[in-house]
């Protein structure tokens, strides 16, 4: 094996982890490493690899010896800078080089002494510069050792061209870093204001804190004459890039404090955005596990937000996402502010997260920058009950991109002309020209750019615009101004032509809006550079160039490296790691619970000497564990829990570090208190300074996440050549585009962009820019005036870099001839700022305006302007609220009317105003008859002032609207301009700029229509010059009207003097003068009724005369003359409509109604097949279940009985032997008697108890035999065994000889027995033969019985449930019924399938087969064509070669160049031909037009007299049916009246008969009374009586 593959085997193995790297095979390593072939793709290896960044930076730190320095580690980094084409990966190994820096600290030390040899002095160099280059990371070091005047006159001194190179561009790096002469502690210097004020702008939080926006010191900002100081060249262009970032970022907080200063009841007014009160701090957030995002705090509200009421729960992310009103609630990164009480706590912007947002109650997710910022509002959010949310109406989106991109920038290109030209100096030549377009045009300027830029048509440039071109193309800078109309565009889209077709530089274009920049971009595909060189970044681009986007692209596959994977790997661990980090030391400060555990931890390495006083010891002198009160050991918190209660030491007394810690023991419980408390505090903040730092690590690998995911993006932009984008977009964009490395800027309206914008969008490699645009138009916007050149302060914020380099003296071309105005327009502006613009000769011999006496008018008047509160101009510092005049909106209005009455479409006008006020007054009542149309600037103020709904739309015709600032850059044939102010005290405000003056008067094409107060300007305390000269060529030219002048255009002597809105409807109600217009129709019948107006000819005018009639059924019918009777009746139409509409309705809801029972049907005979088929299974199983059960019973049976028997035959033989053994014993008992007897006679004595012995005969019969249990059997078997006598124990005399007879009886009783046995065996038997009998009938009955169910249906095993046949038939049927349906359904399919196979098949075939044809006409063609050109005599087919056609004879060829010539003339003459067909066909065609016009004129006559035959009729029948109708109304009104007349006499009848009724009523009541009083007055007399004598009864008898 050779070296190298040794090598090789030695590289990989390191990098697989086989082989460990050690001492003694670095030096191997490393030359194994500067083997390999290809320097890429070893970087690649060695970051994918594990083992590959650690083993190469052990490699180089192991040895830091001078030799080798300049050996084996110059060598590697040498053989490492050859991968040019790779970034990040190679940034990640040297810095795993690098960093520690132990190999880096060797090296820098052995550059500074000069130990290094010229290889290494060039890899020492290039690794600096590479370092300083870094955009990650903390790159202070780097810079400080580049700062060293030893290190950085080394390099610049070199004699090696490398690293003097890599020296100046350090240099020029640090230069951006050089801090400013200015001290901190000076008065009025940077630094030490508030909490976010830095010396070094870098450090300085985009968003500002809450000491920031309260802080009454002025901020440090330089004016611009000290950036000018020839004594600062030094530190220029650190300055430079400071004032400019603060100058910009002051401006932003202008707008800020504004608002807030409203918010916290400061300033006077109402505030129109979100308010959130009662938020809450609810954890930390950074985004979904998909999708991470940079880290926020969540908020959760007390309550929900108030649109949000009526919304369903389910429905509330959609409305978030989706709706017009909910997208608004709390936009994408738009600015809240977060406060307790009135006091500002910091500034956040939002991270819209609809997911969280929809919940109930809301959680808002804000981003914080700062550490100040962080750590107050978490110490607020936790310690306060009282924080709420307002959000803040400020376009950060605009500032914070470029405010950031000024943070990031380390190189201005281009700062030798930017910065340091002086007027002498030569200007530097493009590094690359398309010379193919400028040595033409440098010897001829009029020369002819088709052919030099393969453009379509024509064109001849004059010299200045041959001069800007030029420039353009060659200088390094070129300023090209252009006045209005002198085409910039025009020149602009040449210069990209130029560009694109002759060099291989990348172009990006830079535009200050996207109207301009989809303007731009048209200009660019008009004048034919491919769409897919081309591509727009950003939003909101118009339909002609959408396609642009980059969201538009075609998605090409980017591949990624694994050595770029393995960073994404690592990346993502180190989120991941500090998030869970994050998310753990924000839970700990959210629980806010400091033990004194924490305590204790902190104060161990802060205050030793506390620590050292509340040690606890674990063991007392005697070695015993120490325990507290409750019988438990001590912890180690005891002595700080009694010291932070107030308590003694308690059993610690006597220990030594108490005693001498007795100061501490020795505090009062306050001073106690006091010290927890800071010491609570100080580990709040430690926490804090935590999640600050995790949160920055997190945020930095997101931030480098997304610019690896972002690769993509770069590569579709580095496949372009031209990028288009805003300045905002550039800077949001920032890093993408400079990694697509753009060669040229290319800035469009560079007089209203402002400095840092064109600053930002400038890129390292940026070697050429082009700046268009005109210093004598608007300046930029800014929101803070007193930062504005007219001001007067010296920041002049608003002063574009075109401006401030023209002033300075940089040379540049200048564009003379115009090419939008006419004469009598241009001459204005001629005479007040461009004495050199020419007219160009298109702008000659155009139409007046009709209806007007003059192109342009000033309409003079004297009526006072308005005051509108609740809006302000920003521009106009000087006034308060924005301005109005009401009596010019009317005019207005009526003169765009009048101008629409004329001809002139609303796409051919356009109403400018320099106030918003009027702006909106003007929309207001432009809208009763057109769509007023506003740009994105003018809609976003109006917006912000709540004059305006974002959602605002119309179909009527569209005018457009704008404010003469926003409309800066646009043109319109008829421009009507409202001046607006008029005052007693002659007050224009901002209308004192003659840059305003300019833009109003340079936009129309053909008339300029502007109504004012001439005095006002022309008296006015400051801008009275210009208006003066203004009013002056007014004058001169006779321009001037004390109203609006028109002429009737049919009767040009009429003419009439205009002075109010409402003159219009009575001298010119339709345009023209005010004589009736009388002209006879195209009907021939009525004449045109209108006042005279415009239209002439009627010939084509449509006559509006109204008819009515009744239709058949009696509806009323109305038609004009113009229209023929409506037939059919439309009423009679639409009620036929909708009775076949309702009974179409009626069918398909039957028809639906049907499929539905029918499909339910369906369903039930499936459902309730299913079911008996389920049943029927279970059944089965329940069946064959039983059926084991029985035949498991039966057979246990039959084994019971089987055993039985045998037992009962054991038993029975038993028996038996036992008889036979007791007959056996008798006989020899007998047989012994008999002996003795013959030898001993003695009389014959029976024994007296063998009776006994001898078992009774049994004569019953025993009962059938049952299973008895064994124990019984064997008791009965020894029992009879015991009753038995043993032959030993019987004496002599017992055993006396039986007689016969007795045992004929014991023979007898024996077979007895036996036989009542066999008698039982048989009963037994019988019987079961009876059962089994009796068993087979049952079943027998069964079977029958199954078999007549069988015939009437089927029952279920289980015996419950039973199916007839017809259902079971209905079953099947429905189930036939189903597999029909199926079967049909996947024949259909399978038919569709087929035709769907066959339909692609052929759609397939088809391209084929038309190719095929195509290719056989084509060759046919070419044969015949072949053929035609007579080349060959013999006619034999031509054979097709790669250069042309070969004949068959083998003698003549042609090639394809002759045949391509061939079929041109032969295309030409078929057009010659069809040109002279077409003539012949179109003489013919007019022939046939003009008969068939002569016939149609006739037929039109004759229908023409037809028709008014039927209308005399039908209007004499008209006539006699209205008198009839008259007759009738006559008729029928004396018949009411007769009834009305009729009603009031009953009426009166009923009123008279009600009151004699009344009367009588009264009458009887009086006569009632009157009798009622009579009779009580002869009663009482009676009474009185009655009682004289009762006293004089009861007085008698008292006294007797």
């Amino acid at each position: 094996m050779n070296r190298a593959a040794q090598l090789e085997k030695r590289f990989n193995d390191i990098l697989n982890g086989r082989v460990v790297a050690d001492a003694r095979s670095y030096a191997l390593f490393l030359e194994a490493i500067c083997a390999q072939q290809d320097p890429a793709t070893c970087i690649n290896k060695i970051v994918e690899s594990s083992h590959g960044p650690s083993a190469v930076q052990a490699a180089m730190r192991h040895n830091t010896s001078s030799q080798f320095l300049n050996g084996a580690a110059t060598k590697l980094l040498l053989y490492l800078f050859r991968a040019t084409d790779l970034a990040d990966v190679l940034d990640h190994l040297l810095t795993a080089i690098v960093d520690p820096p132990i190999f880096w600290t060797a090296f820098s030390q052995a550059f500074d002494q000069g130990e290094l040899n010229e290889q290494a002095q060039e890899a020492f160099a290039t690794l600096l510069l590479r370092l300083v280059c870094l955009t990650t990371g903390n790159t202070s070091s780097y810079h400080d050792l580049a700062k060293k005047s030893s290190i950085l006159t080394r390099l610049l001194d070199s004699s090696q061209s490398i690293v003097k190179d890599a020296g100046y561009r350090i240099r020029h790096i640090l230069s951006t870093f050089t801090e400013s002469g200015i001290p901190v502690a000076a008065v009025g210097g940077p630094g030490g204001r508030h909490d976010n004020d830095f010396d070094n702008f870098r450090e300085i939080s985009i968003l500002p804190t809450a000491d920031e926006i309260l802080c009454q010191q002025p901020p440090f900002i330089r004016p611009n004459s000290v950036l000018e100081d020839p004594d600062g060249e030094e530190t220029r262009t650190a300055d430079y890039l400071d004032n400019t970032f603060r100058l910009l970022r002051e401006d932003m907080l202008y707008q800020m404090r504004e608002v807030l200063q409203t918010v916290i009841g400061k300033k006077k007014g109402r505030h129109r955005g979100l308010t959130m009160d009662g938020v809450t701090l609810d954890g930390v957030y950074s985004g979904t596990d998909d999708r991470k995002t940079r880290w926020g705090i969540k908020l959760k509200c007390r309550d929900d937000f108030k649109s949000m009421k009526s919304i369903p729960v389910e429905q509330r992310k959609t409305y978030f996402e989706k709706d017009p009103a909910g997208v608004r609630i709390l936009k994408h990164q738009s600015l809240v502010c977060i406060l307790s009480g009135t006091q500002v706590i910091s500034l956040a912007s939002v991270h819209r997260v609809e997911e969280l947002l929809a919940q109930k109650p809301p959680i808002v997710v804000l981003q914080l920058e700062g550490e100040a910022s962080i750590s107050k509002t978490l110490l607020q959010l936790q310690s306060s009950n009282a924080i709420r949310l307002v959000q803040i109406d400020s376009a950060l989106f605009s500032f914070e991109p470029v405010l950031k991109a000024l943070q990031e920038m380390q190189v201005i290109p281009l700062s030798e002309e930017l910065l340091f030209w002086k007027d002498g100096n030569t200007i530097g030549s493009a590094e690359v020209t398309a010379a193919q377009v400028t040595r033409p045009l440098a010897i001829n300027p009029s020369v002819n750019l088709k052919p030099l830029l393969g453009l379509s048509s024509s064109i001849v440039l004059d010299k200045s615009q041959a001069a800007s071109l030029l420039a353009g193309l060659t200088q390094r800078l070129s300023l090209i101004q252009g006045p209005p109309g002198t085409g910039k565009s025009f020149i602009g889209a040449l210069l990209a032509k130029a560009i694109h077709d002759h060099t291989q530089q990348k172009i990006l274009v830079v535009c200050y809006t996207n109207h301009a920049l989809d303007q731009f971009l048209e200009d660019l595909m008009k004048i034919g550079i491919p769409d897919i060189n081309m591509v727009r970044l950003g939003s909101r681009a118009n339909a002609q160039v959408a396609h642009l986007s980059i969201a538009s692209q075609k998605k090409e596959r980017f591949t990624r490296s694994r050595a770029d994977w393995t960073i994404i790997d690592n990346l993502k661990r180190s989120s991941t790691s500090h998030c869970q980090a994050l998310e753990t030391a924000m839970g700990k400060f959210i629980d806010s619970k400091t033990g004194f555990r924490d305590i204790l931890a902190y104060i161990k390495f802060q205050e030793p000497t506390y620590f050292d006083a509340f040690h606890v010891p674990e063991y007392d002198d005697s070695g015993m564990t120490r325990v507290g009160r409750d019988g438990k050991p001590v912890d180690a918190e005891e002595l700080i829990f009694r010291w932070s209660r107030g308590f003694d030491a308690g059993q610690f007394k006597a220990e030594l570090n108490v005693r001498q810690a007795r100061d501490i023991w020795e505090m009062p419980s306050d001073a106690r208190r006091d010290v927890m408390e800071t010491w609570k505090s100080e580990i709040r903040k430690s926490i804090l300074e935590e999640i600050c730092t995790l949160g920055t690590n997190y945020n930095e690998c997101q931030d480098q996440l997304m610019r690896k995911f972002g690769e993509a993006r770069v590569a579709i932009l580095a496949g372009k050549r031209i990028i288009a984008c805003t300045t905002t977009g550039a800077a949001m964009f920032a890093q993408e585009i400079h990694a697509a490395n753009p060669d040229v800027l290319l800035v469009e309206e560079a007089g209203e962009i402002l400095e840092s914008h064109v600053l930002t969008a400038m890129g390292q490699n940026t070697s050429q820019m082009i700046l268009i645009g005109d210093h004598k138009q608007l300046r930029p916007k800014v929101n803070n005036y007193k930062l504005t050149v007219e001001k007067g302060d010296g920041f002049e914020l608003n002063r574009s870099l075109f401006e401030r380099l023209v002033l300075k003296g940089f040379p540049h071309e200048t564009l003379t001839a115009q090419h939008r105005m006419r004469p009598e327009i241009s001459a204005f502006i001629r005479k007040l700022t461009y004495p050199d613009l020419t007219d160009a000769p298109k702008t000659q011999g155009r139409d007046d305006i009709r209806g007007i006496q003059n192109n342009i008018i000033f309409i003079n008047h004297t009526h006072p302007e308005d005051n509108d509160s609740c809006i302000s101009d920003k521009d106009d510092e000087a006034s308060f609220g924005s301005k109005q005049n009401t009596y010019e909106v009317e005019m207005v209005w009526k003169i765009v009317r009048y101008l629409a009455q004329q001809g002139y479409g609303t796409e051919k006008l356009v109403v400018l105003t320099p106030y918003l006020g009027q702006l909106s007054k003007l929309r207001d009542i432009l809208k009763r008859d057109n769509d007023p149309v506003l740009n994105d600037l003018d809609s976003h103020d109006l917006i912000r002032a709540g004059l305006m709904s974002s959602t605002d739309k119309t179909s009527k015709k569209r005018i457009r609207l704008a404010t003469i600032d926003n409309y800066q850059g646009e043109e319109s044939d008829i421009v009507i301009a409202s001046l607006t102010r008029s005052n007693g005290s002659n007050d224009i405000g901002f209308m004192n700029s003659p840059e305003r003056l300019n833009v109003l008067i340079s936009r129309a094409r053909d008339g300029l229509i502007l109504i004012g107060n001439s005095q006002t300007f022309i008296n006015a305390r400051k801008g009275k010059e210009l208006w003066g000269k203004f009013f002056e060529l007014v004058k001169q030219g006779d321009y001037m009207y004390e109203g609006f002048p028109i002429k009737c255009e049919r009767h040009p002597d009429r003419t009439i003097l205009i002075k109010s809105a409402s003159e219009f409807d009575t001298h010119c109600p339709d345009g023209g003068c005010a004589e009736i217009c009388d002209i006879a129709l195209n009907c021939g019948i009525h004449r045109c009724p209108l006042k005279c107006h415009q239209i002439s000819d009627h010939s084509q005018t449509a006559c509006q005369h109204p008819y009515s009639g009744t239709c058949p059924v009696n509806h009323k019918l109305r038609w004009k003359c113009h229209e023929s009777k409506p037939d059919p009746c439309p009423v009679c139409v639409k009620e036929a409509e909708r009775a076949e509409e309702k009974r179409k309705r009626e069918l398909e809801l039957k028809q639906k109604i049907e499929e539905e029972e029918l499909q339910r049907q369906i369903q039930r005979e499936q459902e309730q097949l299913v079911h008996d088929l389920r049943m029927a299974e279970l059944d089965a199983k329940l069946k064959a279940e039983l059926d084991a059960i029985a035949d498991a019973q039966a057979a246990q049976q039959r084994a019971n009985d089987l055993k039985q028997k045998v037992k009962d035959i054991e038993a029975a033989k038993a028996n038996a032997q036992k008889a036979a053994a007791n007959v056996q014993a008798h006989a020899n008992v007998v047989h012994s008697a008999s002996s003795s007897r013959t030898t001993n006679p003695i009389s014959r004595i029976p024994p007296p108890n063998l009776q006994s012995n001898v078992p009774p005969p049994n004569p019953t019969p025993s009962p059938p035999p049952t299973p008895r249990p064994k124990t019984l059997a064997t008791q009965t078997s020894k029992q009879s065994t015991s009753q038995q006598p043993r032959p030993s124990s019987i004496s002599p005399v017992d055993a006396a000889p039986t007689s016969a007879a007795h045992q004929d009886r014991l023979h007898q009783k024996l077979r007895q027995e036996e036989a009542a046995r066999i008698r039982e065996l048989e009963v037994k038997a019988a019987r079961e033969k009876a059962l089994a009998a009796l068993k087979k009938k049952q079943e027998d009955e069964e079977e029958e019985r199954k078999k007549r169910e069988e015939a009437q249906g089927h029952r279920y095993a289980c015996g419950s449930h039973f199916i007839s046949n017809d259902q079971l038939g209905a079953a099947k049927a429905t189930a036939r019924k189903l597999a029909q349906k199926k079967a049909s359904d996947n024949t259909a399919n399978e038919q569709l399938m087929r035709q769907r196979e066959a339909a692609r098949e052929e759609a397939l075939a088809k391209p084929k087969q038309q190719q095929e044809e195509t290719r056989r006409r084509e060759e046919t063609r070419v044969q015949q064509t072949l053929w035609e050109m007579d080349v060959c005599a013999g006619g034999i087919r031509w054979i097709k070669l790669s250069q042309g056609y070969r004949c068959g004879c083998g003698f003549h060829f042609i090639s394809n160049d002759q045949l391509e010539l061939r079929v041109v003339e032969a295309a030409a003459q078929k057009l010659a031909q069809k040109a002279k067909d077409n003539a012949a066909n179109e003489q013919l065609l007019r022939q046939r037009e003009a008969a068939r016009e002569g016939a149609l004129a006739l037929l039109k006559k004759k229908q023409e007299a037809a028709r008014r035959k039927r209308e005399e009729v039908h209007f004499e029948v008209q006539k006699l049916v209205r008198q009839r109708e008259a007759t009738l109304q006559e008729n029928l009104a004396e018949l009411r009246k007769q009834d009305e007349a009729k009603r009031k006499r009953e009426v009166l009848l009923r009123q008279r008969e009600a009151a004699q009724e009344e009367a009588l009523a009264k009458l009887k009541k009086q006569e009632e009374e009157e009798t009622k009083r009579r009779e009580e007055a002869q009663v009482q007399p009676n009474l009185l009586q009655m009682a004289e004598h009762c006293y004089y009864a009861i007085t008698k008898w008292w006294s007797s």
